[in-house]
């Protein structure tokens, strides 16, 4: 045995017994990388497969190739420290040791295609190998990449969230999207990028070349040594993932938790129901009438109260609302705001027992759709908005609930088939003697704003187009749910209607509502309470609770309280007054109320 074939030899054995301890490290149940050892032992892997490959490899072109794919996937931990996000050196070693471990395999990889290509005169072969090469490396730089070019692009870096909004979108909505923010920086994003995996590509194809070609004994050996590390080095990778931690793949990790969260929302819905069907204590209270109830929920798009003219706006955009807003029968609250800035997060708390303030899961809450139908109301869900996407959300699960369901834009197209008043000719013919809950859901101030209204709702002109459209679609949902409100007084049996926005806007934000560039505008939202004469008259209680509470702070994560309470159905599960904007025993005051998700508090995003 030659000495050089006794190192290779024991270059071997230390990787085996790498991966032994990595197959350990990451099998034991509840060791992550936060441990101490963990991260050290990750670490010294990731070494030892970088000095592993340089053995195969050595030269100054390794190094070279090195530098410039350390620099590339390092670079979004430079810029989040340019934007001031929160990142330690902790993390900053632990992207290192991804990179190192990401590298080794492309560097071992290159070497194995050019040992096969070496005595090879196929060109069909080395095409094909240098094409799958290509592949090999573009996904190795995918990480780094997305954070990159979208930072580029919009001055941000990419989140779960806004990852997560992508993937329940369709073609149709994701073309509208970048066609509402497309800008020259999307040129210059996708020119970086060509760049970027050209030349980590160019400086990658050139290593894994050895001068000593002749030596067959040798090569052999050395390729064997290649494709073994090439074995552990994948199994170790694929070991190590479920608790990596570079920073745009656990990115990736969080937005696949929470569409798995989603799914299961969706698979536990029978068992909801049935756990509904065995409840004894749900009624109605005996103060609604009994020849029929009509109650409303109408849920906006993008609406920002700090551009409505009931709330103060300079702009006459709201005029139906603020005619009613000095009638007893209408309660408009001066302060509330969003949970979240995007649709599917605020609804899934909106409309379930799921919320910031407590700790039930939103796969285990109950919905207000599944509460009021358990009640004995007739439920419908009106929706000018999407039904598909590319994963089905707790919106669509929700509305799924309904005895009746009305999707005006069922075809999947955000473009809009319709206006927000089709959904004023599809309003269900109700029995007024039963008692009956309607859902509607506007396509509001979505973007394009343009596209959301007729021509003659387009009436702002002023020195900035795009809040022109979008004050617009203000007016425009100010007629609609005036029109909605029209509809529901001409029932005999109507007692209540809700309005609120999912999220608010600033228009001129890359998609308009992008949490990592979260400000007040994007979360403080309109919230207003209809109700009859009738309603006044046979639920005092809940009219002055209302009343006097109107000018506190509020979250709309705590709608299902609110609607329980509007509805007047009683024993709902789990139900607490404290969070009960329609109860006396509401407790929260300004310093009290949360949104992104608990991790803030309003007061933050106050004017």
């Amino acid at each position: 045995m030659t000495k050089s074939n006794s190192d290779l030899y024991k270059s071997v054995g230390y990787i085996v017994l790498a991966l032994a301890i990595t197959i350990i490290l990451y099998y034991v149940n509840g060791l992550s990388l936060q441990d101490n050892f963990a991260f050290t032992t990750y670490s010294l892997l990731g070494l030892f497969c970088l000095c592993g490959s340089f053995k195969l490899c050595k030269s100054k072109k390794f190094i070279v190739a090195l530098l410039v794919f350390e620099i590339t996937y390092l670079s979004v931990y430079f810029l989040s420290i340019l934007l001031s996000l929160n990142t330690s050196l902790f993390d900053f070693i632990k992207g290192v040791a991804f990179s190192f471990v990401v590298f080794s395999l492309l560097a071992c990889i290159k070497y194995v295609f050019n040992r096969i290509t070496s005595g090879a005169n196929s060109y069909i072969l080395k095409s094909i190998l240098s094409i799958l090469y290509f592949v090999f490396v573009f996904v190795g730089l995918s990480f780094p990449l997305l954070m990159i070019c979208y930072y580029v692009a919009t001055g941000s870096l990419i989140s779960s969230d806004i990852i997560l909004a992508l993937a329940q979108t369709n073609s149709s909505e994701g073309k509208e999207f970048f066609v509402s923010n497309f800008n020259y920086k999307w040129v210059v994003s996708f020119v970086i990028l060509v760049v970027i995996v050209a030349v980590n590509y160019l400086l990658l194809n050139r290593i894994g070349e050895t001068s000593n070609v002749s030596d067959t004994k040798a090569n052999k050996s050395n390729l064997k040594f290649a494709i073994f590390s090439l074995f552990v080095m994948i199994v170790s990778v694929f070991l190590a993932l479920p608790r990596m931690d570079y920073l745009p793949y656990a990115v990736v990790k969080v937005t696949s938790r929470q569409l798995d969260n989603f799914e299961s929302y969706k698979k536990q819905k029978g068992a909801r129901l049935e756990k509904l069907k065995a409840l004894t204590s749900l009624k109605l209270d005996n103060n609604l009438n009994d020849d029929g109830n009509l109650f409303i929920l109408v849920i906006g798009e993008s609406e920002t109260r700090d551009r409505m003219g009931a709330y103060g706006f300079n702009r006459d955009n709201t005029p139906n609302l603020s005619k009613e807003s000095s009638s007893k029968n209408t309660i408009l609250f001066k302060n509330a705001y969003a949970s979240w800035p995007q649709t599917v997060q605020v609804l899934s708390y909106a409309l379930t027992q799921a919320n910031q303030y407590s700790s039930i899961e939103t796969v285990d809450a109950f919905s207000i759709m599944e509460i009021a139908k358990a009640a004995g109301y007739t439920t419908y869900w009106l929706s000018n908005q999407r039904k598909f996407g590319v994963y089905e959300t707790p919106i669509t699960v929700v509305a799924s609930t309904a005895d009746h369901e009305i999707w005006t834009n069922g075809s999947a197209k955000m473009e809009g088939v319709f206006f927000d008043e089709e959904l004023l000719n599809r309003f269900p013919r109700i029995d007024p003697k039963k008692n009956n809950f309607i859902v509607i859901h506007l396509m509001g101030s979505h973007q394009k704003y343009e596209k959301r209204l007729p021509s003659e709702y387009k009436v702002f002109h002023g020195n900035d187009e795009i809040n022109d459209y979008y004050d617009d679609t203000v007016l425009y949902t100010d007629h609609i749910v005036s029109e909605i409100y029209k509809k529901a007084k001409s029932y005999s049996s109507f007692m209540g209607m809700m309005y609120l926005s999912d999220h608010g806007e600033d228009p001129h934000i890359i998609g308009g509502h992008d949490p990592v560039n979260v400000n007040a505008q994007m979360l403080r939202i309109p919230a207003v309470v209809y109700v009859s004469d009738n309603y006044i008259s046979r639920c005092k209680d809940i009219y002055s609770n209302l009343e006097a509470n109107r000018d506190r702070y509020w979250s709309n994560d705590l709608l299902y309280e609110l609607m329980v309470s509007l509805l007047r159905i009683e024993g709902a599960p789990h139900f607490n007054l404290n969070l009960d904007i329609a109860s006396k025993e509401y407790s929260l005051d300004k310093n009290d109320v949360l949104t992104m998700y608990g991790k803030k508090h309003v007061t933050e995003y106050e004017k």
